[in-house]
Parts: structure tokens; sequence; C-alpha cells
């Protein structure tokens, strides 16, 4: 995941978790039968709540320019330069490669509407189907400058403590409209709880010239009042709309799961100790998080180009047939191909 935080804001740990976040998506993705009944498909949305807390907290930085309309400019100016040139890349790459489906969708991922496209068909787009949530990050950009920048201050915490229930309520809606569970977090709105949490954890932990705050984020507390009030309507909401206990609890998941990885966000930033936090902060962790963005575009083709790369030289006898072999070929290859992007395109743009 991409960010452009400041220096003095940065934190090893973050990139840590970005790492295991990607780790994890592609795991589920390559050993969809191995995931030993943990969630790890879920990493999707760490990725979200990552970026909900540092995009909130460039644009909290953006609230005490004096000239708050320039400074939203740059960051979309900043955002098209660091997100669109790799994803274009690798998206006329698989079309170059007429890898399955690409040809026939790519207007729809081209204008980050990816996950439209598979709400609306109610089917998955095979390699490209990961897309999904960077069309959801795309439209959390457009949206949530005017929110943070130009709400008054003391509107931003039950602001975001409304965004939060968005998530539950819009999964209601698609559920009792019938749309299946894998499906719910593609329709816009579905994943606002994961971004909205980390926008909050960002809130508690904001440092301005005249907010100095120290230690681990402090969550508002109007926030999570509001969260509380919303969620007995959305339950009720999900009782109207004819959804029995278990589908709720479903809907509902999702939100937990956004509340544990906040936390695990919060205290990413003041900084884990023990081991978790030696972990989090190696070089090799950090450089993973770093290039995660990368590995995330790339990962579901990996096999594809791993494929074709032996085959091109006789060499595709070789091509790994169990799937911890294969698994782990495709991450050498993704971290590979990644690095070369990161090094080549993303970080020579990314320091202009």
């Amino acid at each position: 995941m991409a960010t452009d935080a400041r220096p003095s804001d940065y934190s090893p740990q973050l990139d840590g978790l970005r790492a295991v976040s990607v780790v994890a998506v592609a795991y589920s993705h390559w050993l969809p039968a191995w995931q030993l009944g943990l969630p790890l498909g879920a990493g999707v949305h760490l990725f979200f709540v990552l970026s909900g807390f540092l995009i909130t907290r460039i644009l909290l930085a953006c609230r005490d320019r004096p000239q708050r309309g320039a400074a939203v400019a740059r960051f979309y100016v900043r955002r098209v330069r660091r997100l669109f040139p790799a994803f274009y890349l690798v998206l006329a790459t698989a079309w170059l490669a007429n890898v399955p489906l690409v040809r026939d969708t790519w207007p729809w991922h081209a204008a980050y509407l990816s996950n439209l496209r598979i709400a609306l068909d109610g089917r998955w787009m095979g390699h490209v189907s990961h897309l999904w949530s960077l069309a959801v990050e795309e439209q959390f950009y457009l949206l949530w400058p005017w929110l943070i920048v130009w709400a008054p201050r003391r509107w931003l915490a039950p602001l975001l403590g409304v965004a939060v229930m968005v998530g539950p309520v819009t999964r209601c809606a698609a559920a009792a409209s019938g749309l299946g569970e894998s499906f719910w977090a593609l329709v816009p709105g579905g994943s606002a709880d994961s971004l909205a949490l980390g926008a909050l954890v960002a809130l508690g932990a904001w440092r301005s010239p005249n907010r100095r705050a120290s230690g681990a984020p402090q969550w508002p507390g109007a926030s999570l009042v509001t969260a509380a009030a919303l969620g007995w309507c959305a339950l009720a909401a999900a009782d109207a709309l004819g959804l029995h206990l278990a589908m709720a609890i479903v809907v509902w998941r999702q939100l937990l799961q956004g509340i544990v990885f906040a936390w695990l966000v919060g205290h990413a930033v003041s900084g884990f100790g023990g081991p978790a936090g030696r972990l989090l902060a190696h070089r090799w962790s950090v450089a993973l998080g770093r290039i995660s963005y990368g590995v995330y575009l790339i990962h579901p083709f990996a096999p594809l180009v791993l494929a074709s790369a032996l085959g091109a030289v006789g060499l595709g006898m070789f091509v790994p047939v169990h799937p911890l072999w294969r698994a782990a070929a495709a991450l050498i290859t993704t971290v590979g191909l990644a690095a070369a992007m990161w090094r080549l395109v993303e970080r020579p743009l990314r320091q202009r």
C-alpha cells in the first residue's frame, strides 16, 4: 500500500503490518485449501484500515495549512504519481499478454470500477479479481478529502462514527438484495467501516501545532458513542430487512475484524514491544512492506509469469506441482518483480 506520510511520522512497524497483510492475502489466493480455518483473506481489510489511517493523517496535515485547496490538490497529484504508473503498467502488461478476461473488462479496471463490475456480474474475474480493492480505495480518495479537510473539527469524530456504520448497513442492504456474501464488501460503502476505523485512529493520534498528543492514539469518545447507537439501529435495520441472526452476525464480522486491525495500527504507531515489535520492525518486514503495493498488484499473475518463463526456455516440466512449492515459487517471482517495479517505476516517481 502507498503512503506519503511525513518523515517525522514514519513508523517502520506500519511497513511491517503492510507486509503481514499482503502476505496473508497472497497466501489466501495461492493456497485457498491450506488456510487452517484462518480468515487470511481479511488481510485486505487490514490494508483498508492502514490506508484510512495514513490518508487521513495526510489530510489532517492539509487542514493546518493556510491554503487548504492547494494542499488537497498536491495530495491528489501525489496519489496519481504514486499509484497510477504501476497500476496501469501491470494492467497494460496483462492486456498485452492476453490474460483471460482482461481484454473484455479492461475499461472497468482502467476507470477503477472493478468492484462495481464484479458486484454487477456476481462473479469473480480470475487473475484481475483483486483489483476490486484498489477501486474501492480510489473511490475513497475521491470522497475523503472533502470530509476530513473541510468539515468543522468538532464534527469529525461523530462523522467518522457514522462512516464506520455505513459498512454494516450497506452489507445488510446488499444481503437483503440477494447479493452473495463474497461480494458485500465490493459495493460502494461495503468497506467503509475498515477505512473509517483507520481514520479514527489517525484522528486520535493527530499532532498539530495547536494540539500535541503523546503515546498511543486515543479513540474519540463521541465517535464510539455514535457507533454504538448506530449499531443498534443497524441491527434493527437487519431485522426489518428480514435477515436472520446468523446472517446479521456475518454482516458484522468485518466490523469486528476492522476494530482488531485498528488496534494493531494504533499500537504500531506508538511501537509494539517484544518479539512482535521486533518482527514488524525487522528490515526484511520493512522492505517487503515498502514494495507491498507492487506485490499486491502482481501476485495473482506470478504463477502465469513463472510458467511462461520456464516454458520459454524449455523448462516447462519444472513448474512446481505441489501447492506449497508452487506458492513458494510464486512468492519468489512476485517479490522479484515487485522489487524491480519499485526500483524502476515507483521510487523514481515518488522522489520527484
